[in-house]
């Protein structure tokens, strides 16, 4: 259809009879239906057609910045002979036209951030200086050096021969108030959305959502810890966060910057159990130690995996923080948010490497294995032959013949040491996974010359048992 055909038939009423009065500075929603040289022309559903000077849609590279069937929003200044003038915002030199129809009726105007004066800023609109107060500019605090040179939407709050006042404050306000309504019946939690920071605390981060505020607490910036936020972000990054809580009766959005970033399911993948990994201590409690496996993500290695086979109180007595050390994964618990660790002395990882994976598969009866003690009972030796598992070599497979009472656990502290070398083969598997040992064939039990001149130590049987059950529930190492 010709935009004449167009215009003949809007005027004939062949499209409706359908009449709409508005009153100037109302926001009209229209589709563009015909671009010429000089204008663009909207349906609004009304008698006519809006008219929009193009250059209102023309970007500082010269691009025109609609198409027909495009939807926008204008604003209504007149109707003079059945032609209806609208404007996107008043800018360039429509402005020094309009300046008084845009004061009386709270159209926006463009104008450019030019540089700061005392108590705001000189914003420069077709030539005319105007002031804006730092309190009108935003809606929250940001650097005031980050304004400058930026162009923006303003209403004139004050105008007189003297001077021209603007607020940017005026519009985001009312943008705050249709963005809080159109959450409150679209956003959910644990949906993603994109904002910008705004302010940094000790205590979280601030992020601006268009025109509505959120706030990322500092226990959900990463799944590690951290000492401040500003580890982590910074005032300008434009960052991807979760919902994590909806108060829509105070108007609050509390968000999670880690859970954006990764999931439980994606950490569990990275770090599955028997990934050997060197890692560095971060801090160190009663507990255990905490490590950092990457930037953000934090295990923990319980005070009684720190130093297998030794007792200590505190994990400071084998550990101090900054100290890089191999640890194995143990268990990663999506449910609690939490990864286990224990302290890995195999040798098969070197630190510079960073990280590999340890094979399970091998734990099968009558593999052999160099293990190391771990420690030593009256009732035999607890021998670490991987990273993850360790096995019961009970006494009775250190001395084949005799009374196995008689072996005094002198004997056994002498001959195998906290700490010592130890061949042993896999001789059994229960079905809990407990793992029962015998020496290997060419490691040697204990001779009668090495504890005959000891004086023999004859408990009651009772006292440390026969099965491999018994043994493992009177563990204490």
């Amino acid at each position: 259809m010709m935009l004449e055909d167009y215009f003949n038939e809007q005027m004939s009423g062949k499209a409706g009879d359908i009449k709409i009065e508005f009153e100037t500075g109302a926001k009209i929603h229209g589709t563009v239906i015909a671009i010429d040289k000089k204008s663009v022309f909207l349906d609004i559903n009304s008698k006519s057609e809006g008219i929009v000077n193009r250059e209102e849609f023309i970007d500082r590279e010269g691009n025109l910045t609609v198409n027909i069937g495009d939807e926008v929003d204008a604003y209504f200044v007149s109707d003079k002979d059945g032609e209806i003038t609208l404007t996107v915002k008043m800018g360039g030199k429509f402005v020094a036209g309009h300046m008084e129809d845009a004061y009386r009726t709270g159209i926006p105007v463009e104008g450019k951030v030019a540089e700061e004066k005392k108590g705001g800023y000189l914003v420069k609109m077709s030539g005319k200086d105007a002031f804006c107060p730092y309190s009108q500019i935003d809606l929250f605090p940001r650097d005031p050096a980050s304004y400058i040179g930026n162009s923006y939407s303003f209403v004139i709050t004050e105008m007189n021969k003297f001077n021209t006042v603007l607020s940017r404050r005026r519009l985001l306000e009312k943008e705050k108030v249709k963005r809080i309504e159109y959450f409150k019946e679209t956003l959910k939690e644990g949906d993603l959305i994109t904002g910008t920071v705004i302010n940094v605390k000790d205590f979280g981060v601030f992020v601006d959502l268009d025109s509505c505020e959120g706030f990322i607490p500092i226990s959900e910036l990463t799944w590690g810890r951290i000492e401040n936020p500003s580890e982590i972000l910074k005032p300008g990054d434009r960052v991807k966060v979760a919902v994590k809580k909806l108060d829509w009766e105070n108007n609050k959005i509390t968000l999670s910057y880690r859970s954006a970033q990764t999931s439980w399911d994606d950490i569990a993948d990275r770090y599955p159990r028997g990934k050997l990994i060197s890692a560095k201590v971060t801090r160190l409690a009663n507990f255990g130690a905490f490590v950092e496996l990457e930037k953000g993500i934090e295990g923990l290695i319980h005070i009684s995996k720190i130093d297998p086979g030794r007792k200590i109180s505190h994990p400071r007595e084998s550990l101090t923080v900054g100290d890089v050390v191999s640890v194995v994964i143990e268990d990663v618990d999506k449910e609690s948010q939490r990864i286990s660790l224990a302290r890995d002395f195999s040798g098969e990882i070197p630190l510079s490497e960073g990280e590999t994976v340890y094979e399970e598969g091998a734990m099968e009866v009558g593999n052999k294995f160099e293990g190391t003690v771990e420690a030593v009972k009256l009732f035999g030796l607890f021998v670490r032959i991987s990273p993850l598992e360790k096995g019961l070599l009970h006494i009775s497979q250190i001395r084949g013949a005799g009374n196995i009472a008689d072996l005094s656990l002198k004997i056994l502290d002498k001959k195998y040491p906290v700490g010592s070398k130890i061949n042993v083969m896999i001789r059994e598997i229960t079905d809990d996974g407990k793992i029962s040992l015998a020496l290997a064939e060419h490691s040697e039990g204990v001779e009668e010359t090495e504890w005959k001149d000891f004086k023999r130590s004859k408990p009651e049987s009772s006292q440390f048992g026969t099965s491999l059950a018994d043994a493992f529930n009177k563990l204490d190492i």
